[in-house]
């Protein structure tokens, strides 16, 4: 079973340099506004890496 990232918009902040995005290989993040919680698609790979670089801890692994 393939593991996928998820953020808790009630703890994302939503910034635009987002640690966890940076980190994330497959530029699997995505918002539909500024100022909005991030989000992330369908092409995560569960790696764990923006997990280990959210400051805000909003990343689980499901």
């Amino acid at each position: 079973m393939k593991r996928q990232a998820y953020i808790d918009p009630a703890l994302c902040d939503g910034l635009a340099t987002c640690p966890a995005s940076l980190a994330c290989t497959t530029r699997s993040f995505t918002r539909e506004e500024d100022d909005e919680p991030w989000y992330i698609g369908s092409t995560c790979l569960g790696c764990g890496r923006c997990l280990l670089a959210c400051d805000r801890r909003a990343i689980k692994l499901i």
